[in-house]
């Protein structure tokens, strides 16, 4: 039963997700486009203007503005679990998801450089996009901090999430809300990055991260969980920058003393551990900053006016 329960809301999240976020070919952030789709040549010359219009003026916007990262919570997974008696795996699994949205804090506090980022649970999406500028951003705890405030106006969400091949084009921002994606996952990114509305970026913007690493394999992660009986559990759990540097080191002999340490253990996947997550960051903050430097501003009062709807 336990299992059936996981795979549907496995299922169901893929769902969700398969209708709520749209995309462009995920080969190297190009996406690809057969002049012989277009009613003529024209047609074709005038897609790719507008494509290369509207990535330009986003990284120039970006530049100035934030990413938000959005963390997943689980909790439906969590809520299933316990209403089945399973208290023990529902605590495994968020265990595991505090390890994994922590050490995705960290890796984008270290490596991304391009502009300011913030943080917030997948729950408060939609109080963000409705304007709330203060009151859901998180710190380094996991838990929201009232005084964390966004002053930047344009922001994009970063995510891990499947890339898309879209069955949509551009879509103007009086449309965006109720516009949703029909297209089909290819894999899962370790970086998607999103508009507000939560539609994947187009090429030539550099809008996703491929995972590079396909390991099953799994580590223990110190970690100290606080369960008082009849309350939340809560964790405290220090991120070990150098997990997979020590471990390559114990492996030929050397001794490595503990750099954190804990009253349980969370299993996680290589892709989810700092290193392999902050390598990510790393190439996302690169590829930005390369496109934003051959991408200058255009003057807007020379831009086609068709291009404006699409500028959000």
């Amino acid at each position: 039963m336990l299992n059936k329960i996981i795979a549907l809301l496995f299922v169901t999240s893929a769902a969700v997700s398969q209708t709520t976020n749209s995309g462009g070919n995920t080969d190297n952030n190009k996406d690809v486009h057969n002049p012989n789709d277009y009613k003529d040549p024209e047609q074709f010359d005038k897609f790719g203007k507008r494509k290369n219009a509207i990535s330009n003026w986003q990284i120039n916007q970006l530049k100035d503005g934030a990413i938000v990262v959005r963390l997943k919570t689980n909790q439906k997974l969590f809520d299933a679990l316990n209403g089945q008696g399973n208290k023990e795996m529902a605590l495994e699994k968020e265990k595991e998801q505090h390890v994994i949205n922590v050490n995705t804090y960290h890796a984008f506090k270290d490596y991304f450089k391009f502009c300011n980022v913030y943080f917030i649970l997948s729950n408060s999406s939609d109080t963000l996009m409705n304007g709330a500028r203060s009151g859901i951003f998180l710190d380094s705890t996991m838990k929201v901090d009232p005084s964390i405030t966004m002053k930047e106006k344009y922001y994009l969400l970063a995510e891990r999430d499947f890339g898309y091949n879209s069955s949509i084009g551009f879509v103007k921002e009086d449309s965006a809300r109720k516009v949703v994606e029909g297209g089909n996952p290819v894999k899962e990114m370790a970086i998607v990055l999103k508009n507000k509305y939560g539609h994947q970026l187009k090429g030539p913007f550099p809008y996703s991260v491929k995972e590079k690493n396909f390991m099953d394999a799994t580590y223990d992660i110190p970690i100290t969980v606080n369960n008082t009986s009849g309350t939340a559990p809560s964790f405290e759990y220090q991120v070990n920058r150098t997990y997979l540097a020590d471990l390559k080191e114990k492996d030929k002999g050397k001794k490595i003393a503990p750099k954190t340490t804990g009253n349980s253990t969370a299993k996680i996947k290589k892709q989810y551990t700092y290193e392999k997550l902050a390598a990510s960051v790393d190439e996302l903050n690169d590829e930005l900053s390369r496109f934003y430097q051959k991408s200058p501003k255009m003057d807007m009062e020379k831009m086609d006016p068709s291009v404006k709807p699409f500028l959000y």
